[in-house]
């Protein structure tokens, strides 16, 4: 590693956070260590910004000036005063022809709204993004009605092997159109073409006059591949899924044994 860290970006759900859905005390310890070296800190998620914001506090991202890239790099918000810096939402041909496609392969369908978890049946998955959020989950009757301009995000839900399978079929209809990632197994999350976590990052790094060759990016997931493969050191958990790490600069512990604070200390602080 040639140049100093100047920024980490990480991942959530199966990389900071442990299956019990928290930050390890040891985790905040060597993050705040990076905060006291200079080290900007950056939250990028698949989740929804209302769910990020509390662990972003816990981790005094709002007192040390870090930043969440939300929705898959949607949404950017300076946790310094919780100000929306950048956001790029899908469109209503986006969202009609996604309520198609989960019609005609009897998938769930997912979106939000006013800092809500927005539905059009009940189901497992959806109560798993509940959880995970914190965010009340709410069913309506007729969608159309109830978004009238496009969401930030939609999810396809169902059971992973289903998934794949529809994935595989759309790939050549909608990658000019959408961005699209399996995040968790049975979520399939659709963005606007120009969104992904590492355009985000690289939007962010302009602005706040940081090199990408001096950030690390941790993550587990294929939504998370794109910053892994662009920053200077791309950094996948030992729990991350094999084709993605295929493409790491190194593979630390898992998401239960602060592989984060581990990859921080060897790569940034040097311990």
């Amino acid at each position: 590693m040639s140049k100093k860290i100047k920024m980490i970006v990480m991942d959530m759900d199966d990389t900071l956070l442990n299956d019990e859905l928290k930050i390890s005390d040891y985790n905040k310890k060597v993050i705040s260590n990076a905060q006291k070296n200079g080290i900007k800190i950056v939250l990028a998620s698949g989740r929804p910004t209302p769910s990020m914001i509390p662990y972003a506090k816990e981790l005094n991202l709002d007192k040390e000036g870090g930043y969440i890239i939300s929705y898959n790099g949607a949404n950017l918000t300076d946790m310094r005063d919780e100000k929306l810096i950048k956001s790029t939402t899908l469109n209503m041909d986006n969202i009609n022809f996604l309520l198609k496609t989960a019609q005609d392969n009897s998938l769930y369908f997912q979106t939000y709204k006013d800092g809500k978890v927005i539905i059009t049946k009940e189901n497992e998955y959806s109560d798993i993004e509940g959880k995970l959020t914190g965010m009340p989950v709410v069913k309506v009757e007729n969608i159309r009605d109830y978004i009238t301009e496009g969401p930030v995000k939609v999810i396809l839900m169902d059971e992973p092997g289903k998934l794949k399978k529809v994935q595989e079929e759309l790939i050549p209809v909608v990658e000019n159109v959408m961005t699209m990632n399996i995040s968790k197994p049975f979520f399939l999350e659709f963005t606007n073409i120009d969104v992904d976590k590492n355009k985000t990052l690289d939007y962010l790094c302009s602005i706040i006059g940081i090199n990408k060759s001096e950030v690390m990016a941790i993550g587990d997931s294929f939504n998370d591949l794109t910053m892994i493969k662009g920053c200077g050191l791309g950094i996948v958990m030992a729990n991350g899924h094999e084709d993605v790490k295929k493409h790491a600069h190194h593979v630390t512990h898992c998401n239960n044994t602060d592989g984060v604070a581990t990859a921080i200390n060897r790569f940034a602080l040097a311990i």
